[in-house]
């Protein structure tokens, strides 16, 4: 598996010890790699008990039809290290999506049924992310996805960055 130098790869294996993960991971990837464990579980109030990041953004992209679980999830990875830096960023932009509060003020959603829109809350944010992307055209072809990531945060290198993590979670 060709992993790019100075890359990140998001494995959800709750079924696996540390160990086995670790070796699974440089087995696959190679000795020299750097295995962190984060273990990141967040409870929604009314969703039902906890849930992986990778669950959120695998229900996430139900928001908009089209649009694949990897896209979500490497803006997760790129934008925050899946929630690990909430912000804000020196742009002002918050959340584990890392929202600025003007863009939240128009697509924030409550994606938890706890009767508030939270950008600091991935149960909110990665729906929210969703429904920001595809009214931006993200699942009109491979032209629309990328100007939609562009919408999302205005530079090239970075639609390239999120395409190219996304192709390593499929």
């Amino acid at each position: 598996m060709g992993v790019v130098p100075s890359s990140s790869v998001l494995v959800s294996a709750p079924e696996r010890g540390i160990g086995a993960l670790r070796r699974a991971v440089r087995d696959i990837v190679g000795e020299d790699a750097t295995v962190e464990v984060l273990r990141v579980e967040v409870t929604a109030p009314r969703a039902g008990g906890p849930k992986t990041y990778r669950d959120l953004y695998i229900d996430g992209a139900r928001y908009c039809p089209g649009l694949s679980w990897t896209i979500l999830a490497a803006i997760g990875q790129v934008e925050s290290g899946h929630g690990r830096n909430n912000g804000p960023s020196s742009a002002g932009a918050l959340g584990p999506m890392q929202f600025l509060p003007s863009t939240w003020a128009a697509y924030g959603v409550d994606g938890d049924g706890d009767g508030k829109a939270d950008i600091n809350s991935p149960y909110d944010a990665i729906p929210a992310a969703a429904g920001y992307l595809c009214r931006s055209g993200a699942n009109q072809g491979p032209d629309g996805l990328y100007n939609a990531i562009f919408a999302y945060n205005h530079a090239d290198w970075y639609v390239k960055k999120v395409l190219a993590t996304a192709a390593l979670y499929r």
